[in-house]
């Protein structure tokens, strides 16, 4: 119970915090923000009396209320027509009310802008201002600029390329009332009703000034360069709370035009939203959002993403560099080692020669006349054909003519490469005293950095057993045995690799263990088969080559499967070199 009544209490405290916080409004500021200020201040009063809630009319230039939306500085807003519409799209805000100044009753209708001058200047064309000292407040005031900038754009007259004396002074806007009334420009632009304003509240004569090129509104009781637009806007951001907005409407609803609020804001109330479409025709004249992309806005949140993949690109950088240089070391150390293993490597190459030499073992004298002659059978036909071709082109046909000449250059150049397979598998085998201890000794030296790589060290029980043989075909064997172990064991944690020497009945005995997958019944059947194997890639002669060599040197092959693996046996007769 006492921690419920600890957490409400901090709830309380919470909500009495949150609700004491002033609510921040933006207010479009175009005079001095003494005067934005004493406009609005009243009517936020009010407001803060019906909600409970406290408020802050903070008045803004259009920059900075540019910057707090985009901060989310901001919880309402009061601004032009255009101010709302762009913000929609950028920032999330909603549109709750419409303004309906004193000027005009209806809200659609309520702003335009006034072409601003002396009384003795006349101005009858809109082209005549193109020679003259124009003065605005900013580019992006609504009722200042955008909207008669609209308007020229209608008569193919652009103020930035046409004008030839254009500038921006900035605000407050009765400043460029008295840059005209001291000749210090031709014309102001500015929004309807300031020069109206400004002689009510004599900042300036009567008739010194005047608005030229006016366009008749019925009802309307200020002078008008342009067609009209809606006013102000009061918004909401995308963070405000809805419930708050609603109690801020609801109040703002209950303001009346004889009510003080109204008086000291220059309107008469406040009303449903007005239709925006006049705002985006005006857009679409100036050439602005929607209808071109809006680079400023889009830059800016892509400044972030590329901040983020310039410091990814630089990480990567570095570890390039690191990588690099980890790379230099292990080059050095790998020229080092390789070094140290070139007289190895020697070896390794003479091994693939000898394999080469093994091979011929398997084609026979027999195998090799009945592979030249089915070979040379279909190449023949091939190369009957080709020339029959030849026989039958026509002089113009020289590019078919070269292709097939070709064709049988390549059936020419085959059958004397199967003349020369044929002449080398009938080169004899050369038998000399072999140490076959020695010779696996050396076998397992060359076959060394497959042992380091699979992290084996092979268990060793040799004798030493002289017999006659061919030392490069024997060796082959070994190299394919202990190959096929080393195969089988690929993927063991811990692989083993057994080889024994040894003499039983005048008869040198080879024995190679491993601990690998085995074989099936009917892979073991088949070992010595031609073309039977079980690797991805295999040709299925490495254990055909092994028995033909073996059988050729009067000697037995045999494999078992072990518990885990497999046994190869290898029996060869131990004989003097006058036995041979």
């Amino acid at each position: 119970m006492k921690r419920i009544l600890l957490l409400t209490s901090l709830l309380s405290c919470f909500s009495y915090a949150h609700e004491n916080e002033p609510m921040r409004i933006g207010v479009l500021s175009f005079a001095s923000p003494d005067t934005v200020y004493q406009r609005w201040a009243p009517t936020f009063d009010r407001v803060a009396a019906d909600t409970g809630h406290t408020f802050s009319v903070l008045p803004l230039t259009p920059g900075e209320l540019q910057e707090s939306v985009a901060n989310d500085k901001l919880d309402f807003i009061i601004g032009n027509a255009l101010t709302t519409v762009t913000f929609k799209k950028e920032h999330g805000v909603s549109n709750l009310l419409s303004l309906v100044p004193n000027y005009h009753s209806d809200p659609d209708h309520a702003i335009g802008s006034a072409l601003i001058t002396r009384s003795s200047v006349n101005i009858t064309d809109v082209k005549q201002l193109s020679t003259m000292a124009v003065v605005s407040s900013d580019p992006n005031a609504f009722g200042g600029f955008q909207i008669l900038a609209g308007e020229l754009a209608s008569h193919s007259i652009n103020p930035f390329k046409d004008f030839k004396k254009l500038t921006f002074v900035g605000f407050p806007q009765d400043k460029l009332l008295n840059l005209v009334l001291d000749e210090k420009a031709d014309v102001a632009i500015l929004p309807s009703c300031v020069l109206e304003s400004a002689i009510k509240e004599g900042l300036v004569p009567e008739s010194a000034l005047k608005v030229v090129l006016q366009k008749e509104v019925p009802d309307y009781e200020c002078a008008v360069s342009s067609a009209l637009y809606p006013s102000y806007a009061f918004s909401k951001l995308g963070h405000t709370d809805h419930v708050l907005a609603t109690q801020v409407v609801k109040s703002l609803l209950s303001i009346s035009v004889a009510d003080k609020e109204a008086i000291s804001g220059r309107y008469q109330y406040w009303s449903a939203p007005v239709n925006d479409r006049q705002v985006f025709r005006l857009l679409r004249t100036l050439n602005r959002w929607p209808f071109v992309t809006n680079w400023e806005f889009l830059l800016k949140g892509a400044v972030p993403w590329v901040i983020g993949a310039f410091i990814l690109l630089m990480l990567g950088y570095l570890h390039h560099l690191r990588v690099r240089r980890l790379v230099v070391l292990r080059t050095q150390a790998l020229s080092s080692e390789m070094e140290q293993h070139q007289h190895t490597q020697k070896k390794l190459f003479e091994q693939q020669k000898q394999f080469y030499k093994a091979q011929r073992v398997l084609l026979t004298g027999e195998m090799a006349s009945g592979i030249a002659h089915e070979l040379n059978q279909p190449l023949a036909g091939i190369r009957y054909l080709t020339q029959g071709c030849l026989y039958r082109l026509t002089p113009e046909q020289g590019e078919l003519n070269s292709a097939l000449n070709k064709a049988i250059e390549q059936v020419d150049r085959a059958q004397s490469t199967i003349k020369r397979f044929r002449q080398f598998c009938q080169q004899p085998s050369v038998y000399e005293q072999c140490d076959l201890k020695s010779l696996v000794e050396e076998t397992l030296n060359l076959m060394a950095p497959e042992f380091k790589r699979m992290h084996l060290s092979p268990k060793l029980s040799l004798n030493r057993v002289t017999t006659v043989a061919d030392i490069s075909l024997i060796q082959q064997v070994l190299v394919n045995l202990i190959r096929n172990a080393l195969d089988a064991m690929e993927s063991e944690p811990v692989p083993q690799l057994g080889i024994q020497l040894l003499v039983e009945d005048k008869h040198a005995v080879i024995i190679i263990e491993d601990s690998g997958i085995g074989l099936s019944e009917e892979a073991l059947n088949r070992l010595f088969f031609p073309f039977e194997t079980s690797k991805e890639n295999g040709l299925g002669l490495g254990m055909v080559i092994c028995k033909r060599i073996i059988e050729e040197h009067g000697g037995q092959i045999h494999a078992v499967n072990l518990i885990k693996g497999l046994k190869i046996s290898v029996s060869l007769p131990i004989k003097e070199q006058q036995d041979v």
